[in-house]
């Protein structure tokens, strides 16, 4: 026997013959549960979006703290920078220090150096000069102009001492008038290191030499004219070095007297 569709059967007959407030308070329950499974749809729903916003906000706070994690690190960097920085800054600022201290000690040693070079020049034989009077108001202009650096112009002045302590070691000629001389004439000069001062005539008949005692030219005898040819020969790379005799003579003393032999 089919109990179920007897049962069925049954239960439809019963909701035949159910009275209609029964109708209605069914109909009530029904719409109640489904106002129910409504309000838990959009319950669940809520639920799913505020899921969703917790996993947005979750991801966004890991993100700053990654974030923040770089810019503490960052930061540190820069503070050990800042303070390495400060650290140089008070390095330059001891080193500028003392550069000022250093140039106001140079700036009247410069002074100096240049005078005593002057003196030097101005007692030493007059050979090139013109050349070596150039040098020195060069000098004096240099230590006078304010856009030339402290540096450079010591590099200058010892270029300048340089120049000189090199003349001391060579031999050399040129033509020109006879420095510190009113005689307007033009000669062959012989420097020989910066003991001797010689000159030729272009003729090649006459010689003199510089006597720096009494800072004046004086003549030589033609018994030294061929030695003042060799040396003008050798300083004029005519011949190869060779020993040279030649005198050193003084004002207050006849050649003959005080001639001297000067080897090079």
């Amino acid at each position: 026997m089919n109990y179920s569709a007897i049962w069925s059967i049954g239960l439809l007959a019963g909701l035949l013959i159910m009275p209609v407030q029964a109708t209605s308070e069914l109909d009530n329950i029904i719409d109640s549960k489904q106002l129910s499974q409504a309000q838990a749809q959009r319950t669940q729903k809520n639920i799913a979006e505020l899921d969703e916003k917790t996993s947005e906000t979750v991801a966004e706070y890991r993100a700053l703290l990654r974030e923040n994690a770089v810019l503490t690190t960052y930061t540190s960097q820069l503070e050990k920078q800042v303070a390495q920085q400060q650290l140089l800054l008070i390095s330059l600022e001891k080193n500028m220090a003392n550069v000022r201290e250093t140039r106001m000690e140079l700036t009247p040693l410069m002074q100096q150096m240049v005078q005593v070079l002057t003196l030097f020049v101005e007692q030493d034989i007059p050979f090139l000069w013109q050349e070596r009077q150039l040098r020195l108001a060069e000098l004096n202009r240099l230590l006078d102009n304010p856009n030339i650096s402290v540096a450079d112009k010591y590099r200058r002045i010892l270029e300048a001492y340089q120049i000189e302590t090199e003349y001391g070691d060579t031999i050399e000629t040129w033509q020109a008038q006879l420095p510190l001389s009113d005689a307007d004439k033009t000669v062959q000069l012989i420097r020989v290191g910066r003991v001797a001062l010689y000159y030729l005539t272009p003729d090649r008949n006459h010689a003199g030499y510089w006597d720096n005692s009494s800072r004046t030219w004086l003549d030589l005898p033609a018994t030294w004219l061929s030695k003042v040819k060799q040396a003008y020969e050798v300083a004029d790379n005519k011949t190869v070095p060779t020993l040279l005799a030649l005198p050193l003579l003084e004002a207050a003393h006849t050649v003959s007297a005080t001639s001297q032999q000067e080897a090079l």
